[in-house]
């Protein structure tokens, strides 16, 4: 993937430096999609735990395990996380990339620092409604009336990000999760004009980025496996839409787990 011009890039972006969190909070109550592993967090050692020795100014310390998928809560996908008849991106067999201790190549620590111009495609505001509905389809004709109104377009290796509302269900598992009659998001012929448009990641503030039910094909295998794009999923992004931020410097960073099909992620928009 080509590296951005950073200068010209916050050059363009940033007027006021105004900072958005885009990510939500990981606890023991939020949603985590089925298929992942739960999570959990608890004390492993707790102050005032016996330890081997005095320690020094009558001191002590607490620590804790972590158990969780790397697609926990605001997270990005790496490309080796789909395949499509078998094979990954770049035409290998899957099971050539996978190893004892994960995946041996397009594993999320490739990705590296992210640093985007982004677009904020408000698809609720655009609609005018708090959130759309499960299984609601965003299609190619959408995308670019919303863009259009909101005054914005979507260049070459940007960040796209698509805003359904459905932050609003983040306590509401069953909703959340799809299980309710589905996800909004964006449909094949959606999921082709973002391709078309050159963006290098997209992102959404939903659990699947794509429609669920699925439609005739696969969004993440097209994105993923046909072009590497990578995918950014469970973003809050109800503040940049309440502020009409729809132009912004994207900013996130991966951790470097070696193996990992994706990664907790907490990115900001400087705007």
């Amino acid at each position: 993937m080509d590296e951005p011009d950073i200068k010209e890039i916050f050059n363009r972006t940033v007027a006021s430096g105004k900072i958005y969190d885009l990510s939500q909070a990981m606890d023991a109550a939020m949603p985590v999609y089925p298929y992942h592993v739960p999570y959990t967090l608890s004390l492993n050692r707790r102050h005032g735990d016996p330890h081997p020795g005095p320690r020094a100014g009558a001191s002590s310390f607490a620590n804790d395990v972590i158990v969780m998928s790397s697609h926990t809560a605001t997270h990005i996908d790496a490309l080796g996380h789909f395949s499509r008849c078998g094979k990954v991106h770049g035409g290998a067999p899957a099971q050539e990339i996978e190893g004892a201790r994960g995946l041996v190549r397009l594993d999320v620590a490739e990705i590296g620092p992210i640093w985007r111009r982004a677009v904020l495609l408000d698809v609720a505001g655009y609609r005018n409604v708090d959130a759309l509905d499960p299984a609601a389809e965003i299609g190619a004709q959408e995308l670019q009336a919303v863009a259009d109104a909101q005054r914005v377009s979507v260049e070459a290796r940007d960040v796209v990000l698509v805003r359904t509302g459905w932050s609003k269900h983040w306590r509401n598992r069953e909703m959340y999760n799809g299980n309710c009659g589905g996800l909004p998001g964006p449909n094949v012929e959606g999921a082709q004009w973002l391709i078309d448009r050159g963006a290098a990641m997209v992102g959404s503030d939903t659990p699947a980025f794509e429609v669920i039910p699925s439609q005739n094909d696969s969004v993440h295998a097209m994105l993923l496996v046909d072009h590497s794009i990578h995918i950014i999923e469970n973003l809050n992004l109800e503040a940049l839409a309440a502020g009409r931020t729809y132009s912004f410097l994207f900013v996130g960073l991966p951790l470097r787990m070696a193996g990992a099909t994706g990664s907790p992620l907490r990115p900001i928009a400087i705007a």
